[in-house]
């Protein structure tokens, strides 16, 4: 199971019954009776069916064993949560909307760049840097290894983790994080990845220890961020 409270799946924001009771602190049996309940409520009262309001019921497999989950959008989540009380239900309340938001955010974003021809052309110059950049993370994990670290391929994701953050960036799986950006963010990621690149470059020429490369490629990526970023 993901750690993401919120997926995006056919282009819509959702989350499902067994992330709600695991962070609100329920059985999930329960929520799936209380969903079924409020399904049956629906019904009496001729809720129309082509409003927002989803509740999907889906077999889902966690380490081996399938079992049934509902997927539900923000409305329907809404609904699900509104008879949860207490300061932890408050706190998660506002956590998932909070969620909900970034992710609908993101999925419009999305939606706008796909059609924007100036987004596209940045976007090709963008992977262009981020291929550099992958290169020298490439030296750098052969310099790492020849300094004995065991595990210098996961550099790849530190460096690229160590970016993303010092632009307060959330990273979803689904859709990419680089395919919801808007063009000042794109640009932002694209001086943050040129940053990383020199810094890497030079802390190696110096001949740097691979763990003391790192910590100093973190802070000068902080440093960048905070020229800017208020």
């Amino acid at each position: 199971m993901t750690n993401q409270i919120i997926l995006s799946k056919r282009g819509e924001a959702i989350t499902d019954s067994r992330t709600v009771a695991e962070k609100f602190g329920k059985r999930h049996e329960h929520i799936m009776r209380k969903i079924e309940s409020l399904m049956s409520d629906l019904d009496e009262i001729k809720y129309p069916k082509n409003e927002t309001l989803k509740f999907t019921k889906k077999e889902a497999e966690y380490r081996g064993t399938f079992f049934n989950i509902y997927e539900m959008n923000r409305e329907a989540f809404s609904l699900l949560v509104m008879s949860f009380t207490g300061k932890k239900a408050l706190e998660w309340k506002i956590k998932f909307n909070k969620a909900f938001y970034a992710m609908e955010k993101a999925l419009t974003q999305l939606a706008f760049n796909q059609q924007s021809e100036m987004w596209l052309a940045q976007r090709e110059q963008a992977k262009l840097i981020r291929q550099e950049e992958t290169d020298i993370i490439k030296d750098f994990v052969s310099y790492a290894t020849a300094q004995g670290s065991t595990k210098a391929q996961f550099y790849y994701k530190h460096i690229t983790m160590a970016v993303y953050k010092c632009l307060g960036l959330i990273q979803y799986k689904h859709p990419k994080l680089r395919e919801t950006l808007d063009m000042m963010q794109t640009s932002q990621l694209i001086l943050a990845e040129m940053v990383a690149r020199k810094s890497l470059e030079k802390y190696m020429a110096n001949g740097e220890n691979y763990r003391v490369v790192f910590v100093l490629v973190k802070g000068d990526l902080e440093a960048f961020a905070s020229s800017f970023l208020v």
